[in-house]
């Protein structure tokens, strides 16, 4: 017998239907995409080589959306893209689940990777959804590998109950747990594939923010030692090393970087190994693979036929170049976005954030345009808060800023280890002055509706997206309080409508918030 054995980990996560290498915005080149991932992967597969994939990969690219509005009874572009790439195992992200589960399932059934998933049951069935909790196999004559996949459980926070009807959503660290000590003693070396993150900071181990559950990597890291690998995403960081004895990793997002770890087993009265390499390798010198580039490309010249469908026009152009000026002065497509939210429900309130890249309008607007500032598959809801609820909420949100240098500048929390500027809400309806040199959860010094103050005692309806609605950005009072209205209509389709409508487009922009010192 051969006493040394190797295999070899490339890892993907968070692609976001990204294939091609340039901006949907402004169409120039970019170190982005799926097809030049697929050329590292044809460079440095070997026979002892699995390809894994840790989710959210049917969702936010316009080819996705495209795909998911027009082509929804196709085999999705991913699944084809991952079956032409020979993925071994993948593992379904929350994304998956944001146009329904029709459309995620076209997909799940398209694949040819084995779908790896012990926390996300079928109700019905309590067996996993559309996959297998595990997989055992033995590598190239000598190893026992285990494979465990699992998905963070915060869905539900997120996600309409539509989306995930008849699917039982476990906790993902005992599910895994459960798992672990099943296969533990069968195995020389368990993988682990989650969709999801790192609760701590790694150089302090200090938690990174409440502890809500939604990333549970550093739990597992520290609680379940019979892991040897630990392969995560969700969080968009670049991560990789060795804690606690077990070596993780974590690519980045939109397929700008992919993960290789090598092992080497050798084989006593046991098998031992050995982690080579644990690297992150990016695609600047990488060409795309153009087997990949061809698989989509009629639909990716449809995508690129719709996007430039003119919907209106402006006198001049609304473009976003600052993402921080956005919102320390109200960028006047906030008060558009409001407009038409409060239009379309009759709402007092309406609030809405700006995605972490968002582009703006041209003078002549163009689908690519709304979708390239609005970029979220969010829903409309109208709930009902009183106005210590909304207080609240701004207090919340008034977080986003810090002070630094003598200058308003977005809190590290929103910086890292994850950029998260869509977590800034604008409200309109009302007026009200942020000083972010108060302390948190005093910030929040006028609060004004229709000329008086508002009244904390009274109930408002209020618009938001159901992301927001559901308690997503940890706003839990949010979600315990009544719904008024469920739109289930997307923002993206309500903003198309309104500005083929109206056809010229003149912003009724009104400067309600200050962000002062």
């Amino acid at each position: 017998m051969n006493n040394t054995k190797k295999l070899q980990i490339l890892h993907t996560s968070d692609v976001h239907g990204y294939v091609y290498p340039r901006s949907y915005s402004t169409m120039k080149k970019q170190d982005i995409g799926i097809a030049k991932l697929a050329s590292l992967v044809k460079q440095y597969r070997n026979d002892n080589t699995l390809l894994i994939d840790s989710g959210d990969t049917i969702q936010g690219s316009p080819l996705t959306f495209f795909h998911s509005k027009e082509k929804q009874d196709d085999i999705n572009p991913m699944a084809l893209i991952f079956n032409a790439m020979k993925y071994d195992y993948i593992s379904i992200g929350n994304h998956e689940f944001n146009y329904g589960l029709k459309y995620m399932n076209n997909y799940l059934n398209h694949l040819d990777a084995k779908i790896i998933n012990c926390n996300l049951l079928n109700s019905q069935t309590n067996k996993p959804h559309k996959g297998i909790t595990h997989d055992i196999f033995i590598h190239d004559n000598g190893p026992r590998i285990g494979v465990i996949g699992v998905t963070t459980h915060y869905i539900p926070n997120w996600e309409q109950p539509s989306h995930i009807e008849n699917i039982e959503i476990l906790d993902a660290f005992e599910s895994l747990k459960k798992y672990v000590n099943i296969i533990k003693d069968n195995v020389d070396f368990i993988i682990v594939n989650y969709h999801g993150g790192f609760e701590r900071d790694f150089s302090t181990w200090g938690l990174t923010n409440d502890d809500t559950g939604e990333n549970q990597g550093s739990k597992m890291l520290e609680e379940l030692p019979e892991i040897d690998l630990l392969l995560t995403g969700h969080q968009h960081r670049l991560l990789n090393g060795k804690k606690f004895n077990t070596h993780f990793s974590q690519p980045g997002f939109n397929a700008q970087t992919i993960s290789k770890i090598n092992i080497e087993f050798n084989y006593t009265d046991k098998w031992e190994y050995n982690v080579l390499s644990n690297e992150i390798l990016n695609t600047k010198n990488a060409e795309p693979d153009q087997q990949i580039i061809d698989l989509v490309l009629t639909e990716e010249n449809e995508t690129q036929k719709y996007l430039d469908t003119p919907v209106g026009t402006m006198d001049y152009p609304l473009l976003i170049n600052n993402q921080l000026e956005a919102r320390l002065n109200k960028h006047p497509l906030v008060s558009l976005i409001n407009h038409i939210q409060l239009e379309y429900t009759n709402a007092d309130i309406s609030s809405c954030s700006l995605g972490n890249e968002v582009s703006g309008f041209r003078r002549n607007i163009t689908i690519r345009d709304v979708i390239g500032t609005y970029i979220f598959p969010n829903t409309l809801v109208v709930k009902q808060l009183t106005g210590h609820i909304i207080k609240q909420s701004l207090e919340k949100t008034s977080e986003f800023f810090a002070i630094k240098d003598d200058n308003i500048v977005i809190s590290d929390e929103f910086n890292t280890p994850k950029l998260q500027l869509y977590a800034y809400d604008m409200y309109d309806g009302i007026e009200y002055t942020i000083k972010v040199s108060n302390p948190i959860g005093s910030r929040i010094t006028s609060l004004i509706k229709d000329g008086v103050k508002l009244d904390l005692d009274n109930k408002y309806s209020v618009v938001m997206n159901n992301y927001r609605s559901s308690g997503g950005g940890d706003y839990f009072f949010i979600k315990e309080c009544p719904i008024i209205k469920d739109t289930q209509t997307e923002v993206i389709e309500l903003l198309i409508t309104y500005i083929v409508k109206n056809k010229h487009i003149k912003i009724p922009h009104k400067n309600n918030i200050k962000v002062i010192k």
